[in-house]
């Protein structure tokens, strides 16, 4: 329609505007709220657009088509924490590891002859196994009623441990072994924690706890004779044990060499406590001498040859040794005496250890006559 002029008053700004008649006749201005209406011609009359009276590509998003797209939305979000941050095992979305990945890291393998101990699964299960391994020692307990073994364990990581028999059964006989194949067993030396004193043994009758020092990689308890009743046995492996299997000497009648100590370690025998010997109590003439007699340490017990000698006169003491059984000899220690004092002479023992290596004191006077004079001597173990 044509868009005619409007002419207003002088005080006014000319503008243009479009319009259109509604239906009861009156003008209506053109606007966002009031658009212009658009009528088709044909036998349906005037048609309101719309997407189902347009021509739409097929497949284009319409209501009726946004059904499927809404409810896989709505599964994902339902499946979607409300907030984000740290939840709880049961508000947290599960992840499943691949079916094929049987380690976390690639291409890994495990070894073998290992197991899980009892009780773990799992990454954290073989953690804490292994930080028991590292930090404690492992128990394993048994029970038979038949000659068989009771108890069996490696003994890698291990340097030793107890059996402890909490019931002996009826006339029954526990053999302790040790192996490193798992198949040639030995005999293991165990002694009893109640009875310290006592030597080592292989076998056991009786309850009680038998400890073992073992560098093998197997050791076990066996029944090696049954007659009735239950055997039990609970082994306790320690990374560090004390030296058990040898004869203790807290108590009893034990001995070792010349050494004997019993009760409250009273020593009795040969126990280096030295020997002494008064060689001379003569006064010397003027420039005189005295010539002790050679004495050898036979026994082999003591590592030094002492001299000690007093005179009124000054004077010189020497220690003569001889390696032929007392033919020759020749001085190995000197020193000079002063009237009214001693001296001492010692030597650490050498030499052959018999009757060929002798040591003897030797004392020669001064220009004055002695009116006292003492020599002695000895063999001292320090």
């Amino acid at each position: 329609m044509p868009n005619p002029p409007v002419t207003f008053p002088a005080s006014f700004t000319p503008a243009n505007a479009v319009a259109f008649t509604n239906a009861d006749g009156t003008a209506q201005t053109v606007s966002a709220d009031a658009p212009l209406p658009v009528a088709f011609s044909g036998s349906a009359g005037t048609q309101a657009i719309s997407a189902v009276s347009l021509p739409l590509p097929t497949g284009a998003a319409t209501a009726a088509s946004q059904a499927a797209t809404n409810a896989a939305l709505g599964t994902i979000s339902a499946q979607l924490p409300s907030t984000l941050g740290q939840k709880t095992l049961a508000q947290s979305l599960p992840v499943a590891l691949a079916s094929d990945l049987a380690n976390l890291e690639p291409a890994a393998t495990p070894v073998t002859g290992t197991a899980m101990p009892s009780g773990g699964t799992g990454v954290t299960g073989w953690l804490s196994a292994i930080y028991r391994s590292c930090s404690e020692g492992a128990t394993v307990a048994g029970s038979v009623t038949s000659a068989t073994t009771v108890v069996s364990a490696s003994n890698n990581l291990y340097m030793g441990g107890s059996f402890q028999v909490t019931n002996a059964g009826t006339t029954c006989t526990i053999t302790y072994e040790q192996s490193n194949d798992g198949t040639t067993w030995v005999t293991l030396p165990v002694i009893s924690a109640a009875l310290p004193t006592v030597a080592p043994t292989t076998t056991s009758t009786a309850a009680g706890i038998y400890s073992y020092v073992s560098a093998a990689a197997f050791v076990r308890a066996r029944v090696s004779t049954y007659t009735s009743g239950t055997v039990a046995v609970v082994l306790s492996q320690k990374q560090q044990v004390a030296p058990s299997s040898g004869v203790s000497l807290a108590a009893g009648g034990s001995g070792i060499g010349s050494v004997s100590v019993s009760g409250t370690a009273t020593i009795t025998g040969n126990v280096n406590v030295g020997t002494g010997f008064t060689e001379s109590l003569v006064a010397l003439g003027a420039s005189a001498a005295f010539t002790g007699i050679g004495r050898t340490n036979s026994s082999n017990q003591y590592a030094y040859y002492n001299i000690t000698a007093f005179a009124d006169q000054a004077g010189t003491l020497f220690i003569d040794q001889s390696l032929d059984s007392g033919v020759t000899y020749q001085p190995v220690a000197s020193q000079a005496l002063a009237a009214g004092s001693a001296a001492n002479l010692s030597v650490r023992l050498c030499g052959a250890v018999g009757t060929a290596t002798l040591y003897r004191p030797r004392y020669v006077n001064g220009a004055t006559a002695q009116s006292t004079f003492r020599l002695s001597g000895s063999f001292s173990a320090n």
